[in-house]
């Protein structure tokens, strides 16, 4: 029996609860004017950082379960596990260089930026080569899952 996937909705919906959040505290007059011992550094900025890194940390616990569920299933799906990982990923390191910048950015030294600027590059690029060496070593098996599917959509129901 298949198993229920009705938590990725879950997950979705508190990712976009976070992004949304943050957004609309992070706005707020009070926290625009509100600063952490420097003037580059407001409440606002904070809470926005605190959303983006919630909602990318879900994202990558979402990827984790999905992939942990393949790969407890049976048949051609379990092959899609690894491949779904290296793709959340290849989605959450740069995405986290983007949310990192807008956050450190007023602190960063022109000397220290190329070396965080070069680690997300090199963390990219890893996520980015995982995901072709995953489809490559599970090709086959995406193949024929997505011909039984293919084949299943085409019978008809009696």
């Amino acid at each position: 029996m298949a198993k229920n996937w009705i938590w990725v909705g879950k997950y979705l919906f508190v990712i976009l609860l976070a992004i949304v959040l943050g957004a609309a505290i992070g706005n707020l007059a009070l926290f625009k004017t509100a600063t952490l011992g420097t003037p580059k550094l407001t409440a606002g900025v904070l809470a926005r950082f605190i959303a983006h890194t919630t909602a990318l940390g879900l994202l990558w616990f979402l990827g984790l379960r999905a992939s942990q569920q393949l790969r407890e299933g049976s048949g051609g799906m379990t092959s899609l596990a690894v491949p779904i990982l290296s793709l959340v990923a290849l989605i959450v390191v740069p995405s986290f260089y983007v949310v990192l910048l807008q956050f450190i950015n007023p602190f960063l030294s022109r000397d220290l930026k190329p070396f965080i600027d070069w680690a997300f590059i090199v963390g990219t690029l890893a996520a980015a080569t995982w995901l072709v060496w995953a489809f490559f070593t599970n090709m086959d098996a995406v193949l024929e899952a997505i011909r039984r599917a293919a084949v299943s959509k085409k019978k008809p129901e009696h």
